[in-house]
């Protein structure tokens, strides 16, 4: 019996094992596809900006069950196994998985697809937890400690700090002092253009948040009453603190590699991947989203790389030929929503008008067809799948 495995159950994995079962099972004598992942749940991770704020995205919109997606297959042709990889051996064609309850199991593959994503720093709830229940617990500790503050920093001037400060300057509009702590004149970076970046600056001033630019918090102290006294360091070395009740970091993310041999990663710990969205060396091992090293970790491309994905590993499974090379994608699409009513974007060097990204994404931020995904029906942003 042929084994196909898939490694993640987020914005690649899940659609992936979805087409498989649909396009490939059928093509493949006793095929059976294994999706491995410690989320009951699949976790609409894009508006978790907005689900942070007291009141707005609850966990009812946010979090969808996996399993009954998979309903519609035969039963023997899947099997889902909910825990962690803890050590893949390409030698031996094999992955030790530990369940949820600390069960140890090696599986078997005859191809599999590493899709695991990456993590928040600091175990913040931007992506998954360990568990779903995690990921459940920290959204509800963040929406407490909005709740209860008098002041709030938020530190980190990517996409993901630009909509959770645009978002909570939006619900505390002068009713709360909200800070921004972001490391350069502006937010955000290349490759938005100047014109994009002001825009975010100048809304968020809009809405009373008082910025601090070229600046990191290096440290932070809690203290007995639970307040929080952060540590800020300005680009000349120099030092401040800034006292608050809510500390809300949006600063990077760490790849889920640590069940990779060395020899498959760089050196930030991503894997290596070619233009095949394979390991290097070896045909029988996909990457695919931003655990991969190609792209930069963005949904849409994770998305792109599906669909080429999706091609390739029917041909590997089929014996068909290689379909050509997946061609990077290399063009600035984003909007970044800021607050519920407000947006900004950039298409190319375009800067995009707010009411259009606050009609393809604000109003929602993909929630309204996020159930539909989860079902295996779309993907990001192909709607028949």
């Amino acid at each position: 019996m042929p084994t196909f495995v898939v490694l993640g159950a987020g914005m690649a994995g899940l659609p992936i094992a979805h087409h498989v079962l649909k396009h490939t099972a059928p093509l493949v004598k006793d095929l059976k596809v294994i999706l491995v992942t410690p989320n009951s749940e699949h976790y609409w991770k894009f508006a978790s900006v907005r689900g942070v704020v007291p009141g707005q995205f609850g966990d009812d919109v946010l979090f969808q069950p996996i399993a009954p997606g998979f309903a519609q297959y035969p039963k023997e042709s899947y099997e889902l196994v909910f825990g962690k990889a803890e050590t893949l051996s390409a030698d031996k064609n094999t992955v030790v998985v530990v369940t949820n309850d600390g069960a140890r199991r090696t599986i078997a593959y005859d191809a599999i697809v590493v899709a695991t994503g990456t993590r928040a720093k600091e175990d913040m709830p931007w992506k998954d937890l360990d568990t779903t229940e995690e990921t459940k617990q920290a959204l509800s500790s963040v929406r407490q400690q909005l709740a209860d503050a008098k002041t709030i920093v938020v530190a980190g001037g990517g996409i993901t700090g630009a909509e959770t400060i645009g978002e909570i300057g939006f619900e505390y509009n002068g009713k709360k002092e909200v800070y921004f702590v972001f490391h350069d004149d502006l937010p955000l970076a290349d490759p938005f253009t100047e014109s994009v970046r002001k825009s975010v600056l100048n809304e968020l001033r809009r809405m009373n948040v008082k910025t601090i630019p070229n600046t990191k918090v290096t440290s932070v102290s809690t203290g007995s009453d639970g307040r929080k006294t952060l540590q800020l360091t300005d680009k000349s070395g120099q030092t401040t603190t800034l006292e608050t009740d809510a500390y809300v970091p949006t600063v990077g993310s760490i790849p889920n590699t640590s069940f990779l041999p060395a020899s498959m990663l760089d050196a930030q710990g991503y894997v290596n991947q070619d233009a095949s969205l394979r390991v290097p060396g070896h045909d029988n091992v996909f990457v695919v989203g931003d655990v991969g090293n190609l792209e930069a970790g963005y949904g849409r491309i994770a998305d792109l790389q599906t669909q080429h994905a999706v091609k390739s590993i029917q041909a590997q499974l089929t014996g068909a030929p290689r379909p050509a090379d997946y061609v990077a994608d290399t063009k600035v699409l984003a909007g970044i929503t800021l607050g519920r009513s407000r947006a900004t974007g950039q298409m190319g060097t375009w800067k995009l008008p707010s009411l259009a990204i606050w009609l393809f994404k604000g109003r929602y931020i993909g929630t309204d067809y996020s159930k539909d995904f989860v079902a295996g029906k779309r993907t990001l942003t192909v709607k028949n799948w």
